[in-house]
Protein backbone atom coordinates (compact mmCIF):
# COMPACT_ATOMS: atom_id res chain seq x y z
CA UNK A 1 0.00 0.00 0.00
CA UNK A 2 2.54 2.80 -1.33
CA UNK A 3 -0.15 5.67 -0.78
CA UNK A 4 -0.23 4.51 2.98
CA UNK A 5 3.45 4.24 3.82
CA UNK A 6 3.70 7.24 1.83
CA UNK A 7 1.38 9.17 4.53
CA UNK A 8 2.99 7.41 7.37
CA UNK A 9 5.95 8.55 6.44
CA UNK A 10 5.04 12.04 6.35
CA UNK A 11 7.11 14.32 8.54
CA UNK A 12 6.28 16.27 12.00
CA UNK A 13 4.67 19.49 11.13
CA UNK A 14 5.13 21.07 14.30
CA UNK A 15 7.82 23.31 13.61
CA UNK A 16 5.95 24.32 10.23
CA UNK A 17 3.28 25.35 12.06
CA UNK A 18 4.77 26.90 15.05
CA UNK A 19 6.21 29.38 12.33
CA UNK A 20 2.57 29.59 10.57
CA UNK A 21 1.24 31.14 13.85
CA UNK A 22 4.21 33.16 14.50
CA UNK A 23 4.06 34.64 11.28
CA UNK A 24 0.52 35.56 11.77
CA UNK A 25 1.09 36.41 15.38
CA UNK A 26 -1.29 33.75 16.48
CA UNK A 27 0.91 32.00 19.54
CA UNK A 28 -0.71 33.99 22.11
CA UNK A 29 -3.81 32.95 21.71
CA UNK A 30 -3.23 29.43 20.58
CA UNK A 31 -1.77 29.01 24.14
CA UNK A 32 -4.55 30.64 25.69
CA UNK A 33 -6.50 27.94 23.70
CA UNK A 34 -4.82 24.89 24.60
CA UNK A 35 -4.82 26.25 28.60
CA UNK A 36 -8.07 26.23 28.24
CA UNK A 37 -8.46 22.75 26.68
CA UNK A 38 -6.09 21.52 29.29
CA UNK A 39 -7.61 22.95 32.23
CA UNK A 40 -11.21 21.20 31.01
CA UNK A 41 -9.12 18.02 31.12
CA UNK A 42 -8.53 18.42 34.89
CA UNK A 43 -11.91 19.08 35.62
CA UNK A 44 -13.10 15.28 34.61
CA UNK A 45 -11.14 13.07 36.64
CA UNK A 46 -11.44 15.93 39.85
CA UNK A 47 -15.41 15.87 39.47
CA UNK A 48 -15.18 12.32 39.69
CA UNK A 49 -12.65 12.59 42.23
CA UNK A 50 -15.03 14.65 44.32
CA UNK A 51 -17.25 11.67 44.27
CA UNK A 52 -18.45 11.22 48.42
CA UNK A 53 -18.43 7.38 47.51
CA UNK A 54 -15.83 4.89 48.17
CA UNK A 55 -13.20 4.89 45.08
CA UNK A 56 -11.22 2.11 43.86
CA UNK A 57 -7.24 3.02 44.55
CA UNK A 58 -6.47 2.35 40.63
CA UNK A 59 -9.35 5.39 39.85
CA UNK A 60 -8.21 7.78 42.63
CA UNK A 61 -4.46 6.83 41.27
CA UNK A 62 -5.12 7.14 37.78
CA UNK A 63 -7.07 9.77 38.44
CA UNK A 64 -4.78 12.06 40.30
CA UNK A 65 -2.30 11.45 37.63
CA UNK A 66 -4.42 12.63 34.51
CA UNK A 67 -5.30 15.79 37.14
CA UNK A 68 -2.10 16.76 38.03
CA UNK A 69 -0.35 16.62 34.40
CA UNK A 70 -3.72 18.22 32.73
CA UNK A 71 -2.81 21.22 35.55
CA UNK A 72 1.10 20.77 34.31
CA UNK A 73 -0.38 21.65 30.60
CA UNK A 74 -1.87 24.60 31.46
CA UNK A 75 0.66 26.09 33.47
CA UNK A 76 2.99 25.33 30.57
CA UNK A 77 1.13 26.80 28.06
CA UNK A 78 0.53 29.80 29.78
CA UNK A 79 4.35 30.63 30.29
CA UNK A 80 5.80 29.60 27.49
CA UNK A 81 5.47 27.44 23.97
CA UNK A 82 6.97 24.43 23.72
CA UNK A 83 9.68 22.24 22.13
CA UNK A 84 8.54 19.47 19.78
CA UNK A 85 10.12 16.98 21.78
CA UNK A 86 8.20 18.65 25.11
CA UNK A 87 5.11 18.77 22.76
CA UNK A 88 5.68 14.96 22.03
CA UNK A 89 5.81 13.58 24.78
CA UNK A 90 2.97 15.60 26.76
CA UNK A 91 0.64 14.33 23.92
CA UNK A 92 2.01 10.76 24.14
CA UNK A 93 1.37 10.82 28.14
CA UNK A 94 -1.89 12.36 27.56
CA UNK A 95 -3.24 9.61 25.19
CA UNK A 96 -1.88 7.30 27.64
CA UNK A 97 -3.72 9.04 30.52
CA UNK A 98 -7.02 9.26 28.52
CA UNK A 99 -7.27 5.00 27.88
CA UNK A 100 -6.53 4.20 31.56
CA UNK A 101 -8.62 6.17 32.76
CA UNK A 102 -11.33 5.02 31.02
CA UNK A 103 -10.18 1.56 31.59
CA UNK A 104 -10.66 2.60 35.34
CA UNK A 105 -14.08 3.54 35.19
CA UNK A 106 -16.22 1.55 37.37
CA UNK A 107 -19.38 1.94 35.17
CA UNK A 108 -19.03 0.19 31.73
CA UNK A 109 -20.98 3.38 30.50
CA UNK A 110 -19.04 6.33 31.95
CA UNK A 111 -15.60 3.80 30.51
CA UNK A 112 -17.61 3.87 26.57
CA UNK A 113 -17.90 8.16 27.46
CA UNK A 114 -14.41 8.29 28.24
CA UNK A 115 -12.88 6.95 25.31
CA UNK A 116 -14.33 9.72 23.21
CA UNK A 117 -11.14 11.92 24.93
CA UNK A 118 -9.07 10.18 22.56
CA UNK A 119 -10.49 12.52 19.81
CA UNK A 120 -8.88 15.48 21.49
CA UNK A 121 -5.27 14.24 21.73
CA UNK A 122 -5.83 12.70 18.10
CA UNK A 123 -7.08 16.20 17.16
CA UNK A 124 -3.58 17.75 18.93
CA UNK A 125 -1.38 14.99 16.91
CA UNK A 126 -3.02 16.00 13.54
CA UNK A 127 -2.37 19.38 14.16
CA UNK A 128 1.01 19.66 15.56
CA UNK A 129 2.70 16.07 15.03
CA UNK A 130 3.71 13.02 12.51
CA UNK A 131 1.00 10.34 11.14
CA UNK A 132 3.09 7.52 12.68
CA UNK A 133 2.37 9.51 16.14
CA UNK A 134 -1.49 9.88 15.55
CA UNK A 135 -1.42 5.95 14.37
CA UNK A 136 -0.44 5.55 17.75
CA UNK A 137 -2.85 7.44 19.26
CA UNK A 138 -5.74 5.64 17.32
CA UNK A 139 -4.75 2.53 18.24
CA UNK A 140 -4.75 3.22 21.68
CA UNK A 141 -8.08 4.22 21.61
CA UNK A 142 -9.74 1.85 19.45
CA UNK A 143 -8.05 -1.40 21.26
CA UNK A 144 -9.11 0.95 24.78
CA UNK A 145 -12.74 0.98 22.78
CA UNK A 146 -12.50 -2.79 22.34
CA UNK A 147 -12.29 -3.24 25.84
CA UNK A 148 -14.80 -1.31 26.79
CA UNK A 149 -17.38 -2.62 24.32
CA UNK A 150 -16.87 -5.76 25.58
CA UNK A 151 -17.43 -5.24 29.55
CA UNK A 152 -20.60 -2.93 27.69
CA UNK A 153 -21.86 -5.93 25.80
CA UNK A 154 -21.86 -8.18 28.94
CA UNK A 155 -23.86 -5.19 31.23
CA UNK A 156 -26.27 -4.32 28.06
CA UNK A 157 -26.39 -6.51 24.83
CA UNK A 158 -23.93 -6.79 21.87
CA UNK A 159 -26.09 -4.25 19.56
CA UNK A 160 -25.15 -1.28 22.18
CA UNK A 161 -21.41 -2.23 22.56
CA UNK A 162 -21.32 -2.00 18.63
CA UNK A 163 -23.43 1.04 18.37
CA UNK A 164 -20.69 2.44 21.40
CA UNK A 165 -17.80 1.03 19.82
CA UNK A 166 -18.51 2.87 16.54
CA UNK A 167 -18.88 6.10 17.57
CA UNK A 168 -15.68 6.10 19.36
CA UNK A 169 -14.38 4.90 16.34
CA UNK A 170 -16.26 8.01 14.11
CA UNK A 171 -14.50 10.35 16.51
CA UNK A 172 -11.12 8.89 17.20
CA UNK A 173 -10.72 8.68 13.28
CA UNK A 174 -12.48 11.06 11.92
CA UNK A 175 -11.57 14.24 13.68
CA UNK A 176 -7.96 13.68 13.93
CA UNK A 177 -7.56 12.60 10.27
CA UNK A 178 -9.83 15.95 9.29
CA UNK A 179 -7.80 18.07 11.18
CA UNK A 180 -5.05 17.04 9.56
CA UNK A 181 -5.85 17.39 6.46
CA UNK A 182 -6.88 21.02 7.63
CA UNK A 183 -3.15 21.45 9.33
CA UNK A 184 -1.09 20.26 5.98
CA UNK A 185 -3.26 22.63 3.52
CA UNK A 186 -2.04 24.89 5.84
CA UNK A 187 1.02 24.19 5.90
CA UNK A 188 1.29 24.37 2.36
CA UNK A 189 -0.60 27.68 2.07
CA UNK A 190 2.06 29.28 4.84
CA UNK A 191 5.02 27.50 2.58
CA UNK A 192 3.86 29.18 -0.75
CA UNK A 193 2.72 32.43 0.81
CA UNK A 194 6.25 33.37 1.86
CA UNK A 195 7.49 32.75 -1.62
CA UNK A 196 7.18 34.73 -5.03
CA UNK A 197 5.13 32.77 -7.51
CA UNK A 198 6.97 33.79 -9.99
CA UNK A 199 10.88 32.96 -9.36
CA UNK A 200 10.32 30.83 -6.31
CA UNK A 201 12.72 33.20 -4.22
CA UNK A 202 11.51 34.30 -0.95
CA UNK A 203 9.12 37.17 -0.91
CA UNK A 204 9.86 39.72 1.89
CA UNK A 205 7.96 38.30 5.16
CA UNK A 206 9.83 35.06 3.68
CA UNK A 207 12.92 36.37 4.04
CA UNK A 208 12.81 38.70 7.05
CA UNK A 209 11.49 35.10 9.06
CA UNK A 210 15.05 33.38 6.91
CA UNK A 211 16.96 36.11 7.88
CA UNK A 212 16.24 35.63 11.90
CA UNK A 213 17.28 32.19 11.47
CA UNK A 214 20.43 33.21 9.52
CA UNK A 215 21.44 35.59 12.64
CA UNK A 216 20.06 33.47 15.03
CA UNK A 217 23.01 30.87 13.26
CA UNK A 218 25.70 33.16 14.05
CA UNK A 219 25.79 32.08 17.34
CA UNK A 220 27.14 29.09 16.55
CA UNK A 221 29.19 29.74 13.65
CA UNK A 222 33.11 31.47 13.24
CA UNK A 223 30.96 34.02 11.15
CA UNK A 224 31.29 37.70 11.84
CA UNK A 225 29.82 39.33 9.68
CA UNK A 226 26.25 39.41 8.46
CA UNK A 227 25.92 41.02 4.78
CA UNK A 228 22.63 41.93 2.73
CA UNK A 229 22.67 42.73 -1.06
CA UNK A 230 20.42 44.75 -2.84
CA UNK A 231 20.12 44.05 -6.52
CA UNK A 232 18.20 46.14 -8.67
CA UNK A 233 17.76 45.79 -12.50
CA UNK A 234 18.95 49.41 -14.34
CA UNK A 235 16.49 50.24 -17.68
CA UNK A 236 13.73 47.15 -16.72
CA UNK A 237 11.01 48.54 -18.24
CA UNK A 238 13.07 49.07 -21.76
CA UNK A 239 12.73 45.43 -21.48
CA UNK A 240 8.91 44.73 -21.04
CA UNK A 241 8.79 48.07 -23.12
CA UNK A 242 10.11 46.76 -26.04
CA UNK A 243 10.11 42.67 -25.76
CA UNK A 244 7.10 42.22 -23.62
CA UNK A 245 6.25 41.32 -20.19
CA UNK A 246 6.58 37.44 -21.04
CA UNK A 247 10.29 38.52 -21.76
CA UNK A 248 10.17 40.70 -18.52
CA UNK A 249 8.98 38.04 -16.93
CA UNK A 250 12.04 35.62 -18.28
CA UNK A 251 14.83 38.14 -17.57
CA UNK A 252 13.44 38.49 -13.82
CA UNK A 253 13.56 34.18 -13.35
CA UNK A 254 17.19 33.81 -15.38
CA UNK A 255 18.34 36.50 -12.99
CA UNK A 256 16.69 34.31 -9.77
CA UNK A 257 18.83 31.73 -11.49
CA UNK A 258 21.77 33.34 -10.86
CA UNK A 259 21.28 34.65 -7.60
CA UNK A 260 20.80 31.02 -6.57
CA UNK A 261 24.19 30.10 -8.53
CA UNK A 262 26.38 32.98 -7.15
CA UNK A 263 24.95 33.25 -3.60
CA UNK A 264 26.20 30.85 -1.04
CA UNK A 265 24.12 28.10 -0.50
CA UNK A 266 20.81 27.87 1.55
CA UNK A 267 20.96 31.58 2.24
CA UNK A 268 17.82 33.68 2.10
CA UNK A 269 17.28 35.16 -1.64
CA UNK A 270 14.04 37.63 -1.92
CA UNK A 271 12.46 39.08 -4.94
CA UNK A 272 11.12 42.02 -2.92
CA UNK A 273 8.83 43.33 -5.80
CA UNK A 274 9.41 44.42 -9.52
CA UNK A 275 12.82 44.50 -10.24
CA UNK A 276 14.64 43.97 -7.07
CA UNK A 277 16.16 41.14 -5.23
CA UNK A 278 18.18 40.80 -1.81
CA UNK A 279 20.48 38.31 -0.88
CA UNK A 280 21.65 38.09 3.25
CA UNK A 281 24.32 35.79 4.27
CA UNK A 282 27.38 35.43 7.20
CA UNK A 283 31.19 35.66 6.13
CA UNK A 284 34.09 36.01 8.13
CA UNK A 285 34.53 39.06 6.03
CA UNK A 286 32.62 41.57 5.26
CA UNK A 287 34.03 41.83 1.70
CA UNK A 288 31.42 40.84 -0.42
CA UNK A 289 33.32 41.83 -3.90
CA UNK A 290 33.86 38.19 -5.09
CA UNK A 291 30.44 37.71 -5.52
CA UNK A 292 28.91 41.31 -6.16
CA UNK A 293 31.07 41.15 -9.11
CA UNK A 294 30.77 38.18 -10.81
CA UNK A 295 27.05 38.24 -10.18
CA UNK A 296 27.18 42.18 -11.83
CA UNK A 297 29.16 40.46 -14.72
CA UNK A 298 26.92 37.54 -15.30
CA UNK A 299 23.70 39.36 -15.15
CA UNK A 300 25.22 41.90 -17.98
CA UNK A 301 26.56 38.71 -19.88
CA UNK A 302 23.27 36.49 -19.61
CA UNK A 303 19.93 38.53 -19.27
CA UNK A 304 19.74 40.44 -22.34
CA UNK A 305 22.10 43.44 -21.91
CA UNK A 306 20.25 44.25 -18.76
CA UNK A 307 22.48 45.46 -16.22
CA UNK A 308 22.44 45.48 -12.03
CA UNK A 309 22.94 48.14 -9.62
CA UNK A 310 24.20 46.22 -6.32
CA UNK A 311 24.44 47.60 -2.85
CA UNK A 312 26.01 46.29 -0.21
CA UNK A 313 24.84 46.41 3.99
CA UNK A 314 27.03 44.89 6.17
CA UNK A 315 27.10 44.43 10.59
CA UNK A 316 29.34 42.88 12.92
CA UNK A 317 28.32 40.06 15.03
CA UNK A 318 28.99 41.98 18.11
CA UNK A 319 26.55 45.22 16.54
CA UNK A 320 23.52 42.69 15.80
CA UNK A 321 22.93 39.79 17.94
CA UNK A 322 21.57 41.69 20.93
CA UNK A 323 19.82 44.09 18.98
CA UNK A 324 15.91 43.47 17.53
CA UNK A 325 16.79 41.16 14.80
CA UNK A 326 14.05 42.34 12.23
CA UNK A 327 14.51 46.28 13.19
CA UNK A 328 18.21 45.32 12.52
CA UNK A 329 17.65 42.85 8.74
CA UNK A 330 15.51 46.16 7.52
CA UNK A 331 17.80 48.46 8.68
CA UNK A 332 20.88 46.63 6.59
CA UNK A 333 18.17 46.45 4.22
CA UNK A 334 17.52 49.82 3.92
CA UNK A 335 21.19 50.85 3.70
CA UNK A 336 22.03 48.36 0.92
CA UNK A 337 18.94 49.93 -0.55
CA UNK A 338 20.58 53.45 -0.34
CA UNK A 339 23.77 52.51 -2.04
CA UNK A 340 22.13 50.42 -4.94
CA UNK A 341 20.44 53.68 -5.18
CA UNK A 342 23.85 55.47 -5.26
CA UNK A 343 25.69 52.50 -7.78
CA UNK A 344 22.27 53.75 -10.17
CA UNK A 345 23.10 57.39 -9.96
CA UNK A 346 26.98 56.81 -10.92
CA UNK A 347 25.38 55.34 -13.73
CA UNK A 348 24.67 51.78 -12.99
CA UNK A 349 26.14 48.42 -13.54
CA UNK A 350 28.35 48.91 -10.36
CA UNK A 351 28.51 47.75 -6.28
CA UNK A 352 28.51 50.62 -3.54
CA UNK A 353 29.23 49.75 -0.30
CA UNK A 354 27.07 51.35 2.69
CA UNK A 355 28.83 52.45 5.48
CA UNK A 356 29.39 49.77 8.90
CA UNK A 357 26.01 49.33 10.72
CA UNK A 358 25.66 51.48 13.88
CA UNK A 359 22.20 51.53 13.76
CA UNK A 360 21.58 53.51 10.94
CA UNK A 361 18.42 54.68 11.85
CA UNK A 362 20.04 56.92 14.96
CA UNK A 363 22.96 58.53 12.20
CA UNK A 364 22.62 59.42 8.71
CA UNK A 365 24.43 57.63 5.78
CA UNK A 366 26.54 60.06 3.74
Amino acid sequence: MPRFTDWLAEPDQFESVTKFLRQRELLRPTRVLMALVTTSSALVPLSVLARSDQLASTEVTVGVAGAALSAVMTWFWLTRWPTRRQSLVSVILGTVAVSAWSLTQPSAWGAALACTAGAVTGGYIGFFHSSRVLVFNIAVALGTAVLVGHRLARETDLTTALAAFWLVWLLNIAVPLGIRGTSKAMSRYAARSDEDPLTGLLNRRGFVDAGRRLIAGMAKSDHGFVLVIMVDLDDFKRVNDTYGHAAGDRTLMQVADLLREHAPAGVPICRSGGEEFIVAFTSVSHDAASLTTSLCQAIKRRCNNVSASIGVAYAERSDILHDDVADSIDQLVDAADLAMYEAKRKGGNRVELAPRYEKYSREPIN
